[in-house]
């Protein structure tokens, strides 16, 4: 017999789905222009991860900003 209620996909997202609606999404090319900006300046990438840069994104940060924060120079 069949149950009355048929199991879908969970409402409840893993890590892994999380990442790719993110990646999906401005923030992929928000971390490459960050990451962009770093080079350009001689600074290492590897300072550009999701952890490090998510909540600057999440919360609306500019891009001049997060790179000042940083320890880019920007604008010179």
């Amino acid at each position: 017999m069949y149950s009355k209620y048929r199991v879908e996909k969970s409402a409840c997202k893993t890590e892994s789905e999380e990442n790719v609606l993110w990646n999906n999404s401005g923030f992929l090319s928000f971390k490459r222009r960050i990451d962009e900006q770093l080079q350009l300046n001689g600074l290492d990438g590897s300072l550009v991860d999701d952890e490090t840069l998510l909540p600057y994104y999440r919360m609306g940060e500019s891009e001049t900003y997060v790179l000042s924060a940083l320890g880019c120079a920007v604008g010179m």
